[in-house]
């Protein structure tokens, strides 16, 4: 009787690839290799929801499904093993899928929802809301136009702005010596740019 679990990894391996039902060589992977898939799942994947249930919480139910994959893949001749392999393979795996779903949300939220009136504000000023993610996003394209102005507009706009109050555009004009409107006018430009940035990406 086959003792699998002493057989190496790569046996297993070479057990699954070459046996149209690896049952039993897949079983023994998986319980050897189950706690790096999870390590990795719960450290490169956020437990956010997009529309329907949790990524994370699919990654983690087929489990068993992408180890046997990564044991399909898995090459020897390059001297890794393979709980490295399938450490790296479910890392990438997470962050591509968190990428994946960043850009999806960013398309679903779209930059126009992005900002709001604040009824309260004497000047009726747009108010940025408390969505840091896309706002880092939003401030790494201000960052790519080229104009070291817009990036200094948008910083103080809203990345220095208390609570949920955008700086006043009297306060950023007297920091740049630009006018109020010559301000605006600036911030109103990229923000344009940005929307067709984000489009691009999605």
């Amino acid at each position: 009787m086959i003792n699998y679990k002493q057989m190496s990894d790569t046996a297993l391996i070479e057990g699954i690839k070459n046996t149209q039902e690896p049952t039993e060589c897949l079983t023994e992977l998986i319980a050897r290799h189950s706690g790096i898939y999870m390590t990795m799942v719960h450290n490169y994947t956020p437990s956010v929801k997009s529309s329907g249930p949790s990524y994370k919480a699919e990654l983690i139910q087929d489990k068993n499904y992408y180890i046997y994959q990564a044991a399909l893949k898995y090459d020897d001749s390059k001297q890794a093993k393979f709980s490295t392999y399938l450490g790296n393979e479910t890392r990438w795996m997470c962050l591509n899928l968190w990428n994946k779903n960043k850009n999806k949300k960013l398309k679903e939220i779209g930059l126009d929802v992005l900002v709001k009136r604040d009824p309260h504000s004497e000047d009726k000023e747009q108010e940025i809301l408390s969505n840091q993610e896309i706002l880092d996003k939003i401030m790494d394209i201000a960052e790519s136009l080229g104009d070291k102005r817009i990036v200094k507009i948008f910083k103080m706009r809203y990345t220095d702005s208390t609570g949920n109050k955008v700086t006043p555009w009297k306060t950023i004009s007297q920091k740049l010596n630009l006018s109020i409107q010559g301000c605006i006018n600036i911030h109103n430009k990229a923000l344009n740019n940005i929307k067709k940035e984000l489009q691009k990406d999605l």
